[in-house]
């Protein structure tokens, strides 16, 4: 019997198209062997559990389905063993300049090894030479100043352990108090030497004359 609907060829004794699941009979048309054939009524939709016709198109599509992940399959592998062989080769590579790297090593060191022990001598001399110049050339800095009243000369640079004289001059009117390092006061005199051994600083300060003495000398100018 042929479907109306898909035109699928279906046995005589079918009732619901194998391909489609439509009614090959209309529901008013009797069957012509009602005793030999089973009836079978119109149901919605298609029958899962009826076997379907084999269908070319849904072999090919399978096919080149399998095909094509056999290939993916088949790349995949190619993939994973280039990258394995790479890593291989790639440790390899390191092993052997890891190797080659410790012969040098091993070569230089017993090369350095066999050297004369006499070349000792002059470094250590060029090391002691050194140092001595070095000392000799360290510079320290005194600096001066001063309040108003006076000035102050002998600031300057000079080496480790030298002497350093510094000259404190009051102004007319004024008189030295001392040399002050901060707030300590070092010296009284207005020539003051000593030996410089760090950065120094130091302040003159002067102070101002007592003016009644001033007044006392004057008045008795004046009386004579």
């Amino acid at each position: 019997m042929r479907c109306k609907n898909c035109g699928s060829e279906n046995d005589d004794n079918l009732y619901i198209c194998q391909n489609c699941g439509s009614p090959l009979y209309d529901e008013d048309e009797p069957s012509s062997d009602d005793g030999d054939k089973t009836r079978v009524f119109k149901v919605q939709g298609k029958d899962e559990n009826l076997p379907s016709p084999p269908n070319d198109e849904d072999d090919k599509k399978k096919k080149q389905t399998t095909i094509i992940i056999a290939v993916l399959c088949v790349i995949l592998v190619a993939v994973i063993a280039g990258t394995v062989i790479a890593i291989v080769s790639s440790k390899n590579k390191e092993e052997e300049t890891s190797s080659l790297t410790q012969v040098s090593t091993t070569q230089t060191t017993s090369q350095t090894t066999t050297q004369p022990t006499t070349t000792e001598k002059p470094t250590e001399t060029t090391t002691e030479t050194t140092t001595q110049t070095t000392t000799k050339e360290l510079k320290l800095s005194v600096s001066l100043s001063c309040n108003d009243g006076g000035e102050v000369e002998g600031d300057g640079d000079y080496s480790l352990g030298e002497n350093v004289t510094v000259v404190a001059r009051p102004d007319d009117g004024y008189d030295f108090d001392g040399w002050y390092n901060g707030s300590t006061k070092v010296s009284s005199k207005e020539n003051y030497t000593f030996t410089i051994t760090k950065n120094t600083s130091l302040k003159a300060v002067f102070v101002i004359v007592n003016e009644e003495d001033s007044d006392v000398e004057v008045i008795g100018d004046d009386e004579d």
